[in-house]
C-alpha cells in the first residue's frame, strides 16, 4: 500500500470511527478539558499531539516486526501479509458501516477500564503548560483502544515506515474534531458523521481498497482493462 492510500484509509477510519472514541474516552475528554485555564486552546491541542505521538510510536514498533529480514519469513509471507491487510481494511469498513448503537457499544465495553485509569491522569491536573498537556496526551494514547489496535495490526502488515506514518497521523487527525469539540458543535459533527449516506460511501471506499490490496493482482489478471490496472496501481 502506498502512503497516499494509507493516509486515506487512516483518515476514513479515524473520522467515521471517532464516535467509538467518544464513547470510550468521553470521560477523559471531559476531565482534561475541564481543567484547562481560560483561553487554553493551545493546551487542548497539546493533548491530541501527545495522543497521536503515542499512537505513532506504538505503530512504528509494530512496523519493525513487519520489517523482519526476508530470510526469517517464508517465501509466501508477502502474499499472506497483503491478503491479511486487505481483509483487515474490509473489517474496518464493516465497523464504519455498522449502526451507531453497535459502534457506541464497542466503546462502552472498554469504558470501565478507562474510568479506572482516570485517577492516574488526574494526578497531573490542572494543566498549566504545553509540555504538561503533551505529557498527558502521551499517557492518554497508551490507553486500550480496539480501533487503534486495528491500525497497529495494519502497520505490521504494511512494513513501511512512511505508509505507517501517513495512516496513523491521518487516523489520529480524523478523531480530533469530535474529541476536540464540545456542546452544540460536537453534536452537529457527530450527527454529520453518523449520516448513513456518508458512512456507506466511506465504507465502500474502504471495501474497494481492501479488495484491491488483497486480490488486486488476480483481478488485474482476469479483468484485463486499463481501469482495473489503474486502480490496482493506485493502492500498490
Amino acid at each position: 500500500m502506498n502512503p497516499e492510500t494509507a493516509l486515506l484509509t487512516g483518515l476514513l477510519a479515524g473520522l467515521f470511527g471517532s464516535t467509538h472514541c467518544l464513547a470510550m474516552c468521553g470521560g477523559i475528554v471531559g476531565l482534561l478539558h475541564s481543567q484547562l485555564p481560560q483561553g487554553g486552546s493551545a493546551l487542548s491541542a497539546g493533548f491530541h499531539l501527545g495522543r497521536i505521538t503515542s499512537y505513532l510510536a506504538i505503530a512504528m514498533i509494530a512496523t519493525l516486526i513487519g520489517l523482519l529480514p526476508g530470510q526469517m519469513l517464508p517465501a509466501s509471507a508477502p502474499t499472506i501479509m497483503r491478503i491479511a491487510l486487505g481483509l483487515l481494511i474490509i473489517t474496518m469498513a464493516v465497523y464504519v458501516a455498522a449502526p451507531g448503537r453497535f459502534r457506541d457499544l464497542a466503546g462502552q465495553l472498554a469504558a470501565p477500564l478507562t474510568r479506572r485509569l482516570m485517577p492516574l491522569l488526574s494526578k497531573f491536573l490542572p494543566v498549566r503548560s504545553l509540555d504538561q498537556s503533551i505529557g498527558l496526551g502521551l499517557l492518554w494514547g497508551l490507553l486500550p483502544c480496539g480501533l487503534l489496535y486495528s491500525i497497529v495490526a495494519a502497520a505490521v502488515l504494511l512494513a513501511d515506515p512512511l505508509a505507517t506514518t501517513a495512516m496513523v497521523v491521518a487516523f489520529g487527525a480524523g478523531t480530533v474534531p469530535l474529541l476536540l469539540g464540545s456542546g452544540l458543535l460536537m453534536l452537529k459533527f457527530r450527527s454529520a458523521v453518523n449520516r448513513r449516506s456518508l458512512r456507506m460511501t466511506a465504507a465502500l471506499l474502504l471495501v474497494l481498497t481492501g479488495l484491491l490490496i488483497a486480490a488486486g493482482p488476480q483481478l488485474a489478471h482476469y479483468i484485463d482493462h486499463p481501469w482495473m490496472h489503474f486502480l490496482v496501481d493506485c493502492v500498490s
